[in-house]
């Protein structure tokens, strides 16, 4: 019998655009490290993002920063780029 985990289930969630949105508010971020540091010691704090969004992000601009795509500061552009990169 499976026991529903809500920890486990929170690791496994992925961002949406409100969430790209949310974090492209929180300053005027310059460059893709910038942001990955920021997630990295504080995206956990913020209640709003779940574990797994923070690790999504953190991967998806990891992975963007490393293919030197351009960094944008539009949310909308952002995700964008960060789902097609996978």
């Amino acid at each position: 019998m499976k026991v529903h985990d809500p920890s486990s289930q929170a690791m496994q969630k992925d961002y949406e655009i409100s969430d790209i949105e949310r974090l492209m508010g929180k300053r005027d971020w310059k460059n893709y490290d910038e942001v990955i540091s920021w997630l990295k010691k504080e995206g956990d704090e913020d209640r709003r993002f779940t574990p797994g969004e923070v690790q999504h992000m953190i991967d998806d601009l990891s992975r963007a920063r490393d293919k030197r795509m351009d960094f944008v500061r539009d949310p909308e552009q952002l995700y964008q780029k960060l789902k097609s990169s996978r």
